[in-house]
């Protein structure tokens, strides 16, 4: 219903629930659901001796955690990004500001918008087959196998968490951004108020890393079918560029709000400096030693809200998974060159 919360939002909020236990539930059923079909079907007993349908049983899998996770962690992004704001209310020039910023998160409430990029994402799900098979014979579920009636009916559905996922999050950071640029101020001897802007842009990389991480694992095998590495390949650089996009632009927020306090303080420093310097000032020795001193302090304060170690230390973890997989996969791709068969 428009202008009501969508129903992955309204079922985290539910006492004893959670994103986390939502994606878990819809992980439960959908794979019970599945493993009870391939069992009635016969198939489970072909899953590990005929490659094609072990592919196949591996990609509807991969397919199901990625349904599960998305909306979850598109309500962890919505009220996540509500927390950000609740915490930022202190940096906040006016109060008025932060009510409004609050009251007007993206994906708090189900809207035209957000449903018009939930159908593009699901069309965009449907015409995936078409990337293994440029025939509508693709889409012929008649002459199709279990595990492939699977792929076809959770793509749209993937398609549409997926673009709405996205959208959400990079509107998100682009708020952030824009709060930061205009709404902000900074107090440059305490940057801790300005904080949750890297907490927001730190969690919602993760939120895309998990993603990338359950397609990385479920596409594990792209040599199933002609043209599907490339989708993998396009699938994996954008959700690369949306994590680093969404962190980016949320500490790009903080950093130009310290970067406008440096300028103001450096240049009521110099207007200070320049009428201590003129004849018969007062007491100038001590206190033009007292302004160049807090030109000093203003320069060597953080350009940015987080610094390069805690980065680190954040997307070490988060990149090491990844690295060992694209290796993986690299290196099993040349070892059947350079050995075939």
């Amino acid at each position: 219903m428009l202008g009501a919360a969508p129903w992955c939002l309204r079922w985290s909020e539910r006492a004893s629930w959670s994103p986390l236990r939502l994606s878990l539930a819809i992980a439960a059923v959908l794979g019970a659901a599945f493993l009870a079909v391939e069992l009635a079907l016969g198939r489970l007993a072909l899953v590990g001796r005929v490659g094609f349908v072990t592919a196949d049983f591996n990609i509807a899998l991969g397919l199901i955690a990625l349904v599960a996770y998305l909306p979850g962690a598109f309500a962890a992004a919505v009220r996540g990004a509500e927390r950000t704001l609740l915490e930022l209310t202190p940096a906040f020039s006016r109060r008025e500001e932060a009510e409004v910023a609050r009251s007007s998160v993206a994906g708090r409430r189900e809207t035209w918008r957000l449903r018009r990029v939930g159908i593009t994402g699901a069309v965009a799900g449907m015409l995936v087959p078409f990337a293994t098979n440029l025939t509508l014979a693709t889409w012929f579920l008649s002459e199709l196998t279990p595990e492939a009636i699977v792929h076809r009916m959770l793509l749209p559905v993937f398609g549409w968490f997926t673009a709405r996922f996205a959208a959400v999050v990079w509107a998100e950071s682009r708020g952030l951004a824009v709060l930061g640029r205009s709404s902000l101020r900074v107090d440059l001897l305490d940057l801790r108020p300005l904080a949750p802007l890297a907490k927001a842009g730190l969690r919602d990389a993760f939120l895309c890393a998990g993603a990338l991480s359950l397609l990385l694992l479920g596409f594990r095998d792209p040599g199933v079918a002609p043209g599907l590495p490339y989708v993998i390949t396009l699938g994996a650089a954008a959700n690369v560029v949306l994590s680093a996009g969404t962190l980016w632009l949320a500490v790009r927020g903080g950093h130009e709000a310290i970067q406008r306090e440096k300028r103001r303080a450096n240049e009521a420093a110099d207007v200070a400096i320049r009428g201590l310097r003129e004849p018969g000032a007062k007491h100038a020795a001590g206190a033009l030693a007292d302004a160049l001193a807090w030109k000093r302090l203003v320069a060597d304060a953080p350009d940015w809200p987080i610094d390069f170690p805690t980065l680190q230390r954040f997307v070490v973890p988060l990149a090491l998974p990844l690295a060992s997989l694209l290796a993986g996969a690299f290196l099993e791709v040349a070892f059947s060159r350079v050995v075939p068969g």
